[in-house]
């Protein structure tokens, strides 16, 4: 009898300290594991965070749908900056202190970023850190931001140095900016002058516009700008709604250089926009682009991350909640910037499952840097203690029949 109940006393407090250890790390528990995210649901930028969101909810749906990670569903609290780092500063301390994440996930945009850096870096001295997000700027991969940040994706500076190449190639030596006033303008152009010292040439002119101005404002001084500096080509640091707009004044001006954005722009809201343009002024505004892109395209399903992705999509087809949707913005279907978020919210779970049981941010960022050989549905991916980017590829897209489409002929941009 004596035996029989100190079994069961022993068993009762074992199944307490695996209860109670559970527990232990912020943001996890028997069930859950609780993420945070800062990024831009409503106002001019609203399609970028929307969209990003969308993806790795997607992600995260189909893996909680099959029972979680070590019987851990994962959810994320999501809040609204409006892509104002003002805002994402208070939002990260609100999902740290207030809403007790294990970590942050998938902030979106540099001058939102670099507000909240500070205090990420102040809370990653109780292991806090920041997974993936979807900009490709300096700060967060340089010291100290680059010891608690884990980026997915290739830097500015990778995507200006392959523009600028393969741009030059053409003979195109007189290469301009047109770029957002703030961070993330700064550390695009950046890589653009970098990239053309590197050529043995400078930058032949700079224009810039404010954030979140509205589709209506005129561009054409920035353009006419750049025109009379004898610009061979353009390229444009933004977001979606301002570079649609400076590329709706060049073509209307029958200006018809090549033109090439980033891939943080948005580019199905771009070509969204070009598209309804187009069809007010009768003129295709469509020709002569390209984007750098750091994920496969969304059309390739000979990619399994592509057709996983839209397989996920098509299944739960996840919306914001409804007080973070903006009700000027309707999602896409399939877009980049969900692809990406995809990506990021795989490459998370991959590692997660190579944690033990007993969660901790420890033990995910240990998992995490000894991660040098993640293959993400075809995608490569290699973190390290010493590398905290996990992909360099760049990709290029042009539109061809309306749609994105992989850029295969540069010398289609100037004929």
């Amino acid at each position: 009898m004596k035996s029989r109940f100190w079994k069961s006393i022993l068993g009762i407090i074992t199944f307490l300290a695996l209860g109670l250890s559970a527990r232990a790390e912020t943001g996890v528990t028997a069930d859950e594991i609780v993420l945070g995210q800062s990024a831009a649901f409503k106002g001019p930028a609203a399609g970028l965070g929307t969209e990003v969101w969308r993806g790795a909810q997607a992600c995260f749906d189909k893996v909680n749908a099959e029972g979680g990670v070590n019987g851990r569903k994962i959810r994320v609290a999501a809040l609204d900056d409006g892509y104002e780092g003002d805002v994402t500063l208070p939002n990260t301390v609100k999902l740290v202190t207030q809403e007790k994440v294990f970590g942050l996930f998938d902030y979106v945009g540099t001058p939102t970023l670099v507000k909240a850096l500070p205090a990420i870096q102040q809370f990653s001295g109780d292991g806090l850190f920041l997974f993936s997000a979807f900009s490709g700027a300096q700060p967060q991969r340089e010291a100290p931001n680059d010891k608690f940040v884990f980026n997915i994706r290739a830097s500015y500076r990778q995507e200006t140095a392959a523009l600028v190449k393969n741009l030059t190639k053409l003979g195109l030596k007189k290469i301009g900016v047109f770029i957002q006033d703030d961070a993330y303008g700064r550390s695009g152009e950046d890589g653009v002058v970098r990239a053309l010292k590197s050529e043995g040439l400078t930058l032949t002119a700079e224009t810039t516009y404010q954030r979140n101005v509205p589709y209506e404002t005129s561009m054409a001084p920035a353009m006419g700008a750049l025109k009379a500096s004898g610009c061979q080509a353009v390229i444009a640091v933004g977001a979606y709604t301002q570079c649609a707009a400076f590329i709706r004044d060049a073509r209307n001006a029958g200006w018809d250089v090549p033109i090439a954005n980033l891939s943080f722009v948005g580019a199905d809201q771009l070509l969204k926009k070009l598209g309804e343009e187009g069809k007010t002024s009768g003129k295709d505004m469509t020709a002569h682009l390209v984007n750098s892109q750091v994920v496969p395209p969304w059309t390739d399903t000979s990619v399994p991350l592509v057709a996983e992705y839209r397989e996920a999509v098509d299944k739960d087809n996840p919306q914001l909640p409804a007080e973070l949707q903006d009700p000027n913005y309707k999602p896409a279907q399939y877009s980049f910037g969900a692809l990406e978020g995809y990506l990021d919210a795989k490459a998370f779970v991959e590692i997660l499952k190579k944690t033990p049981a007993n969660l901790t941010r420890a033990s995910f960022i240990k998992a995490a840097e000894s991660s040098k050989s993640l293959n993400v549905g075809g995608v490569p991916l290699s973190f390290s203690k010493s590398n905290h980017q996990a992909s360099n590829k760049v990709f290029f897209t042009t539109v061809e029949n309306g749609q994105w489409t992989s850029l295969k002929d540069w010398k289609g941009l100037v004929k």
